[in-house]
């Protein structure tokens, strides 16, 4: 993600030590270290042991907050899930509030590890959590996109049995799960990491476990990436068709759907959301075909 706005992709990960590091581009591929991470109150942003930061409009008011996983103690109930709401109005020098919300009373398990995704497509986020013990969790949000409440979890199941890194599969526990569209068929995979050092990929389709091949008739392909908001783009669809093409971002959730999007060339328009990554599909009656593009 573009952590300063300067149009340079930047990285901020976790350690075992529990800091969160921010690392600036360099506009070469290379990085930098900046800092760790501190709250407008001067204090640390950290945990105690395996930090794990995501960051994301939580609140949806425009601006990147911080969802901080890991745990404070060497026990199976010792982990944490919080949000510190980005409080500042600089755009190119983030600050997130002291005031962090608290989610970790519904789920406290060690070494967590979570991504929001709308797993469920309901247009919300949910969370994706891993665990230590090799469990990939959901977690769907009963609240609302804007303001989100979690009451529970429930494992995650594949052709295989339940998605567990330990036990159904032997990668030796520690659950690194990230969601992405792996097969560009329009629907999300999971990727897991594991202590054995291996990368378990659990294909998703709209039914079951492995998605379905994309219509050799239909592709739409992104002329101009990055770019700083407008994206030209060709639609080819079977016959000289239409195709909805819709646009996701990284938490899964469409921020753009255009209905009936005619064969040829066209835009999109994303001058109105955050910089990084997404995921474009163009989808017919006969299949879907996929894209990403790179917002700055």
């Amino acid at each position: 993600m573009d952590w300063n706005n300067d149009g340079i992709l930047d990285i901020i990960f976790g350690e075992r030590e529990g800091h969160v590091n921010i690392y600036t581009g360099n506009g070469d591929g290379t990085l930098h270290f900046v800092a760790h991470l501190f709250d407008d109150a001067s204090s640390e942003i950290m945990t105690n042991y395996n930090s794990s930061p995501y960051l994301v409009d939580w609140d949806e008011d425009g601006k990147l907050d911080l969802l901080l996983t890991g745990h404070l103690t060497e026990t199976t109930n010792g982990g944490i899930v919080r949000v510190y709401p980005c409080s500042g109005d600089d755009p190119d020098s983030p600050v997130f509030d002291a005031d962090y919300v608290d989610y970790t009373e519904f789920y406290s398990l060690w070494r967590t590890t979570a991504q929001p995704f709308d797993l469920d497509g309901d247009g919300d986020k949910d969370l994706v959590l891993g665990y230590e013990m090799g469990d990939v969790f959901f977690a769907e949000n009963t609240g609302t996109d804007e303001a989100p409440l979690f009451t529970g979890y429930v494992p995650l199941q594949c052709a295989s049995g339940a998605m567990n890194v330990y036990t159904t599969f032997p990668g030796g526990g520690r659950a690194r799960e990230n969601v992405f569209d792996y097969n560009s068929d329009g629907v999300p995979d999971i990727l897991s990491g594991c202590s054995n050092g291996w990368i378990y990929v659990f294909l998703g389709s709209l039914t079951g476990i492995g998605g379905d091949e994309p219509d050799a008739g239909l592709s739409i392909g992104i002329l101009e990436t990055p770019s700083a908001g407008v994206f030209p783009y060709e639609l080819t669809a079977p016959g000289g068709g239409v195709a909805a093409i819709r646009v996701l971002d990284l938490s899964g959730r469409t921020v753009i759907l255009l209905e009936g999007a005619a064969a040829g060339q066209g835009t999109l328009d994303l001058t109105g959301c955050p910089t990084g990554a997404y995921l474009v599909t163009a989808e017919t009656d006969g299949g879907i075909a996929t894209a990403r593009l790179v917002k700055l």
